[in-house]
């Protein structure tokens, strides 16, 4: 799922955005096109998410004569909210889905089919990000129930004073070995800045919602994997992923990362980096906009790590090149009350000049391919490196089943750090045994 954000600056070119034939997506559809009101459900995708949102769809109102009701869901309260909204049939037209949650909806049947028509409309699927594309529907089922709206990657920041005091460069942090080398050498150099202690690298622990989306990559990178392609095997219990999730593990019992950040989750790490206490972590790209925006919006700008701040890949692993792709999309629901009117929103939400106007205010990236053509990606060397990301950048199987094992995964990664941070002795083979159990209890759901 994607989770927290950051802001917007809005103002569109109303001719060039709004939608002028719309084809309906349901056959059976009961739209009432003389109906004035689409209501949508949000998420907090930035400071202030029902504001930024209504400056941006003004035009689509003012031209369309469609009033659009915001409401903002907390991530904490969304599965929930939406899943019994689903059951029922008390909905919005439009609903916010994250990457993940897309296939578990439509696996509720509670998901309008959204034609080919009328995603011709949209540009097609080749308007957008592939890798966004792949979580619009339920896994080979030929049918797209939501379209790509943001998206979220991950990267490596990094303080490029402390990586001079110690000799090094970004080139340094190219591969596992390159990365690994680079935190020894700055733990051994011990470096303050302003005083201030600097940790090599911060990473989160069992407290964040982000377990799982924080060990992806290095599972993949190893030559890893969640899910068998048959979708009824869970393959955890192999030599790479081990190998994937050890050496993540050891970047920790390495003491490259302080041990009491494995009690924070990422929000807080990010707050050390922007302070200055470790030289390194990874997160999305609203972490650029956090360190571009000046303090009285909340931002870091003008901190000693906002002016000696960088933006690079994750290393290179041994199998490949990865990241954890996430995001959102929208969704119509069968139920929805202005169809027409729900399909015209999304259309002018994922138009280029909106796409773009909307990532400035969040933080998150376009889902749409021609918005990273705009300046403040393509002139922008921070943005860049995300757009790169998005092309090595993976997800998981858009499978209904996956929303019941994502609590699984968390669970049992979440162990896996106790191992790290109980004070017993270390023993790789607990570690095996967690990814053994995570197998079982996977395929108990995977094969109901």
């Amino acid at each position: 799922m994607v989770l927290s954000a950051v802001l917007l600056t809005t103002a569109l070119l109303l001719t060039a955005c709004a939608p002028k034939k719309i084809v309906n997506n349901s056959s059976s559809s009961s739209s009432n096109n003389n109906n004035k009101e689409v209501e949508i459900w949000v998420m907090p995708n930035s400071l202030e998410p029902v504001t930024d949102l209504e400056k941006l769809i003004k035009p689509f109102e003012e031209e369309t004569g469609i009033k659009v009701k915001i409401t903002s869901v907390d991530w904490g309260a969304a599965w929930s909210k939406i899943t019994t909204a689903a059951t029922s049939g008390d909905v919005p037209d439009v609903v916010q889905l994250g990457s993940t949650w897309v296939s578990a909806i439509s696996g509720m049947g509670a998901l309008d089919v959204i034609s080919k028509e009328a995603i011709a409309e949209f540009g097609g699927e080749k308007a957008f990000l592939p890798v966004a594309w792949t979580t619009t529907g339920i896994e080979n089922s030929g049918k797209t129930t939501a379209i790509p709206w943001i998206v979220d990657a991950r990267a490596l920041f990094f303080r490029t004073d402390a990586l001079r005091k110690a000799g090094l460069t970004a080139n340094d942090l190219g591969t596992w070995d390159s990365f690994k080398k680079s935190l020894q050498k700055l733990y051994d150099e011990d470096i303050f800045i302003d005083d201030q202690a600097i940790a090599p690298l911060g990473v989160s622990g069992k407290n964040d919602w982000n377990v799982i989306h924080s060990l992806a990559p290095w599972i993949w990178m190893a030559g890893g994997d969640f899910l068998a392609p048959d979708r009824k095997t869970c393959v955890l219990d192999s030599e790479e992923v081990f190998n994937g999730i050890s050496y993540y593990i050891d970047l920790v019992r390495s003491y490259y990362v302080p041990i009491e950040y494995l009690e924070l989750n990422t929000a807080q790490v990010s707050g050390n980096f922007n302070s200055g206490t470790c030289a390194m972590y990874f997160d999305g790209p609203y972490e650029v906009k956090t360190l571009t925006r000046p303090a009285a919006e909340g931002g870091a700008q003008g901190s000693t790590t906002s002016r000696n701040f960088a933006v690079t890949g994750y290393p290179k692993g041994p199998k490949g090149h990865y990241t954890f792709i996430g995001g959102s999309s929208l969704g119509i629901f069968k139920q929805a009350k202005n169809k027409a009117g729900a399909l015209a929103l999304i259309k002018f939400l994922t138009a280029t000049k909106q796409q773009v106007s909307y990532a400035k205010t969040s933080g998150f990236l376009p889902a749409r391919q021609d918005a990273f053509a705009d300046p403040f990606f393509s002139n922008d060397v921070h943005r860049k490196v995300f757009k790169e990301a998005t092309r090595y950048g993976r997800t998981y199987p858009p499978i209904p089943s996956w929303g019941l094992l994502e609590p699984i995964l968390t669970r049992r990664f979440g162990i896996m750090w106790d191992y790290v941070t109980s004070g017993v002795k270390y023993d790789p083979e607990d570690i095996k045994k967690q990814l053994q159990l995570a197998k079982k209890e996977v395929e108990a759901i995977l094969n109901q």
